[in-house]
């Protein structure tokens, strides 16, 4: 677990009948302490050794619909991960021969609680039975050789739909030697009897490689944020929010497009914000705030403002936040909330996309995940726990 230590953060607090905080802002008045703290009973939830052993990109999908925390055994929760190893790990926490790296995988949880009893891990399998990627890229505009790495996902309209960013590899070109080729959105009904063995897949246009202006590629799916009544918002406007950034050089810019739910699927139906409107043209999307990480969350308050959590810089050690006036802003400046100490303690290692699960958040507490990584891949045979998401907590002294 995180062995990472916080002084008290001041931020104001609006009770309700499930989370409500907002960290403080230049349009804060006053404020009291609150305490930022690891959360280890969610940490050590994916502290595991067989099968599934360690991953990132983590999401978490409430799969009522409901962004509220709901206690009880009947409710259900969608982990989505990326790059994940699948195998086993000895006693002294190293991975043993037949380990294996997977682009993409799942769970279930079952409850709302960190149960270890309650969770399942899925992956895919070849056709030789070995294990593999749940999901590849099978589009029209998908090319051999690209993999998926899961964005947001959302349950709506009677189906679990999550995004897929299509990856490929670049012979040593790029900053890790990958690039992104394109976006797709991966639906498949609730009610399926195996869920994760049945999605459609199809290309969305919410991804530009060579925007006109010389921006940054631009990517949408990194957050989505259900601004409806039926997902227990407190204030709704009826619309379904996804974020995206702007890949600039060592610098990711937020964008936002809007859609209302039962048009989700509808790419046409999508709008995305360009400083003064919502515009049908996905190049005209202007940039909200930058320094934030490309998996991040927005989180709506019950003032009306908004939670932005992500990762200060991408790759920075600070996970951050800061408050939207509205879910296009304008954010306030950022408020560093946790400085994650495994960059201190494991060699070479990098921390980032950092994110609220606001659904599995008791009242008065905000869930957060990031996730650690290491710069020597060989590492990770050494040490399993270095690659596998953390979690801390905001809450009441």
């Amino acid at each position: 677990m995180s062995t990472a230590s916080s002084a008290p953060l001041r931020i104001h607090l609006w009770s309700a009948a499930a989370l409500v905080l907002l960290v403080g802002s230049a349009a804060g008045a006053f404020g009291q302490p609150f305490t930022v703290e690891a959360a280890p009973e969610w940490t050590d939830l994916f502290d595991r050794r067989n099968g599934w052993t360690g991953a990132d990109g983590i999401y978490s999908i409430p799969l009522d619909g409901s962004e509220m925390y709901r206690a009880g055994p009947n409710r259900r929760t969608a982990f989505v991960f990326s790059d994940t190893f699948i195998g086993r790990v000895d006693q002294n926490g190293r991975r043993l021969n037949g380990t294996t790296m997977v682009n993409n995988t799942m769970a279930l949880l079952r409850g709302s609680e960190p149960d270890p009893s309650k969770i399942q891990f899925y992956w895919g399998r070849d056709s030789q039975g070995q294990p593999d990627a749940l999901f590849r890229p099978d589009t029209p505009n998908s090319r051999p050789g690209e993999w998926y790495w899961l964005g947001d996902g959302v349950a709506l309209n009677g189906k679990l739909h999550l995004f897929g960013n299509r990856i490929r590899r670049t012979d040593g070109g790029g900053v890790w030697g990958f690039e992104g080729t394109g976006l797709a959105l991966l639906s498949t009904p609730l009610n399926s009897p195996n869920p994760y063995e049945s999605f459609v897949q199809v290309d969305c246009p919410a991804y530009v490689k060579e925007p006109s202006g010389n921006r940054g590629e631009i990517i949408f799916g990194g957050a989505i944020m259900v601004n409806t009544a039926a997902a227990g918002a407190p204030h709704p406007d009826g619309y379904l929010y996804i974020y995206g950034i702007q890949n600039d050089p060592w610098i990711k810019k937020l964008l936002v497009a809007r859609v209302l739910p039962e048009q989700f699927e509808d790419f046409s139906a999508w709008r995305y914000w360009d400083g003064a409107e919502w515009n049908e043209d996905v190049e005209a999307s202007a940039v909200l705030t930058g320094r934030v990480s490309p998996e991040c969350s927005v989180t709506p308050l019950p003032n009306g403002k908004y939670l932005l959590v992500y990762q200060e810089d991408t790759l920075g050690p600070w996970v951050a936040c800061k408050v939207g006036e509205s879910p296009t802003g304008p954010f306030s400046p950022a408020t560093r909330l946790w400085y994650c100490d495994e960059v201190n303690t494991i060699p070479d290692a990098f921390v980032y996309n950092a994110k609220a699960h606001p659904h599995l958040s008791r009242p008065g507490e905000l869930l957060i995940s990031y996730n650690v990584n290491c710069g020597d891949f060989w590492y990770h045979f050494q040490d399993s726990s270095a690659y596998r998401p953390r979690f801390i907590r905001v809450r009441l002294p």
